[in-house]
Formats: C-alpha cells, structure tokens, sequence
C-alpha cells in the first residue's frame, strides 16, 4: 500500500466484516432459490439457469479485471447449498494462472471471529460487553470508561498505529520483512493523542482489537490463536485454514504485487506481523472463507440476543461513521442487508459477504497488476458489478 493505501487499509478494513442471521431479510426478495427447480437459482426475484448466472458473473468479473488491471481474481459464489462459481482468474505470477485452491492473507476477516469470541463468554457469563478495559488494564487512557463493547465497535476513540500514523508508516515500508510484536504496534498507536472522548466518535483502529483480545485471553486463560482454533477452524473443517504471523504461505500461493514503495514488487512474502493482533492474521481459501461466513451467517455461534447486538448499528450518528452503512461489533452491515468485510493487506484486497434474505455468500479476493489504482479494493468493484447483476433488488 501506498501512504494514502495504509489510510485506506485501515478504512477498508472497516467496510469488512462478516455476517449474522439477525440482519433481517430485505423486502423485495424475489422467488427465492428454494421455489426454482434443481438447475436454476433466483436471479433477481426470476428463476435462471444456474450455468447461465455461472457465465454471467465470470463475464462482469473480467470486465472489471480488465478495466481496473486487477492481475488474478479468486472468485466464489455460493447461493443457498449451491456453488455457482468456484473460479481463478488471471495470473498468480508469469505462467501461474490463479486457481480457486490458493491460498491468500484474508486480513480482517478475522475480526468478526474475535468479536463472536466475547459474545459467546458473554453468554456464559464470563464478562459482559459493558465491562471496563480497567478491569484488566486500568494503564491506558481512559481505561476506567472504555467498554469492551467500545473496543468491539471502534468507537473508544483509541488512535491506530496503522491509520494517520506516518512514523508507522514510514517504518513498516523501510522494513517490510520485519516481524512485529503486539505491544510495539501498541506503543506506536499510544504514542498518539486520543481521537475523542470514549462512545463519542467512529474511529476504525486495530488497536481495539489487540486490546479486546488480550483481555478475552486474560478471561479464558487461552490464547487466541488456540480459541480460534477450538472454536472455529476445527469444528467448521478449516482444513486450509493457518494462523500465523510468519511470511511464509503454504502452496499453493496466490501471489501478491504493490507499488508501495515505489516500484511495483511481489509483497507475498512480506511479513503480515502488523497488521492485527497475535491469533488475527491468517492464510486461508475461498473453500474456508465461505465456510466460516455460512456458520456465522446462521446465528448458530452465539444466542439470539448475541447475534442481534453484534448488528446493532453502534456506529449510526457518531461523527466520523462511514457513510451508507451501519457498524456494529467487528462487523458491517449495509443498509440493504449485506453484510461483509472488505480488507485490503500487503497487496492483497478482497471482499467476504452474505445476504441473509437469499443466503448468498461471496468471496472475492484480487491482487494488482502494475496499472491498478494504488490502495484501491478491485475486489469490492467486482462485488458490487456481481450485485448488479446477481441481486438487483438488493446491489451494493
């Protein structure tokens, strides 16, 4: 990313997160997959043959590709139990044609795992979202008013080390390679005033989330990365699902490419170290990605009155607040009922989304080609040219 792509990363990163099943059906939904027969799925409220919706979204998806020098799409589309697409499209590298099994950085689509994490030790009683940061670290500003709720919806009004924070900036670009501890992205986050007064104000910072996950690690006496993989990995058959906050991705590997630093360069290997919180950072695929937003997707992962305050627009009338959408706990909700998560991270960007009304999940994930807008998510524009086509009652 460039100076102005880390800003953006850490706004995209924002406009991502996954679903729940309290997100209402939109009105308007068509015939709905159910009522159309075997071969057919619900195109905007017609029943069309599968394979030809198939033909229609590769088509949309390379026209974009073309137009904004997306250099590789990984492509999935799941309507109800039936996979429409499950393609890769362009080039990983010179003579590497992308393809649907490799594996890539999905970033901040870990956060809404992070946020279910403390809604389901809330339901058990072993803290409530309206706990104070003090309760396990009174050191940090404003500690004895900052909730955990806060933390979960960015509106603590704690700075970022990644967002308007040109020393961080500035240091992780000199030293791509470098492997980051928590507690130095921290400092570098505190070495900054707070934003505002605790719940009064949006701000997306990272910083958050390291904290929220250290005090559900002091709760469970767990690491994150094992209750990450206890509780989701595992159980869902994340098979090609790997936490680490290493460089190296297992094969095979979508390569990704950025002009960051001034020349456009292969970022594959760059350490994913800063960018979130120890258990955060992933390698996974398209097969793991939608299966994590189909369990999240049908509320089963924490109770009912859980999955109605992760949506709870917490963000709605704060100065600062994205525009056109609704943020809740780790994750986003758009006003026509989507839900998704759109990180971009060390070249790669990509989207992660579900429409409960006609239980669609999506995962797009794209890398660069030398003529791309720099920080710029291809994968959110081939997001909403799909919606156009595949929802028209519901685009983005």
């Amino acid at each position: 990313m460039t100076r102005r792509s880390i800003g953006r990363a850490a706004r995209f990163a924002i406009v991502g997160c996954l679903v729940t099943a309290a997100v209402p059906a939109t009105a308007g939904a068509g015939a709905g997959t159910e009522q159309c027969s075997s071969g057919q799925i619900d195109v905007g409220g017609k029943c069309t043959p599968a394979a030809e919706a198939t033909r229609e979204i590769i088509s949309t998806t390379r026209s974009v590709m073309s137009e904004l020098d997306a250099k590789a799409v990984i492509l999935r589309v799941d309507v109800g139990h039936r996979t429409v697409v499950n393609r890769g499209l362009g080039d990983s590298m010179a003579g590497t044609p992308a393809n649907p099994r490799m594996k890539f950085r999905p970033g901040a689509m870990a956060i809404p795992l992070l946020t279910t994490i403390a809604l389901q030790l809330q339901d058990k009683g072993r803290l409530s979202l309206d706990d104070t940061l003090s309760q396990w670290y009174p050191d940090y500003p404003n500690a004895d008013r900052v909730t955990l709720r806060m933390l979960a919806s960015v509106t603590s009004g704690y700075p970022d080390y990644i967002q308007e924070n040109p020393p961080f900036q500035a240091a992780q670009l000199a030293e791509p390679f470098r492997q980051w501890t928590d507690d130095e992205l921290l400092d570098f986050a505190f070495a900054l005033p707070v934003v505002c007064d605790p719940g009064m104000c949006f701000h997306y910072a990272h910083t958050n989330f390291i904290l929220l996950g250290r005090v559900i690690e002091q709760v469970t006496k767990k690491s994150v990365t094992e209750l990450m993989q206890e509780r989701f990995i595992r159980p869902l058959g994340m098979r090609d699902t790997k936490i680490t906050k290493f460089p190296a991705i297992p094969p095979p590997a979508l390569h990704a490419y950025t002009d960051e630093r001034g020349v456009y360069e292969d970022s594959t290997s760059w350490s994913p170290s800063w960018g979130l919180g120890n258990g955060l950072i992933m390698t996974s695929t398209a097969r793991d990605m939608i299966k994590l937003i189909d369990a999240v997707g049908t509320g089963d992962l924490v109770s009912k009155s859980a999955a109605s305050q992760q949506i709870e627009p917490l963000s709605q009338g704060l100065p600062g607040a994205p525009p056109g959408i609704n943020y809740g706990l780790g994750i986003v909700v758009g006003n026509n009922g989507w839900v998704f998560q759109n990180p971009i991270f060390n070249g790669y960007a990509g989207i992660l989304a579900y429409l409960p009304s006609q239980k669609i999940s999506i995962l797009i994930e794209n890398t660069h080609g030398p003529n791309a807008v720099p920080g710029s998510s291809i994968a959110t524009e081939i997001f909403k040219a799909v919606t156009q086509y595949l929802t028209p009652n519901d685009p983005v």
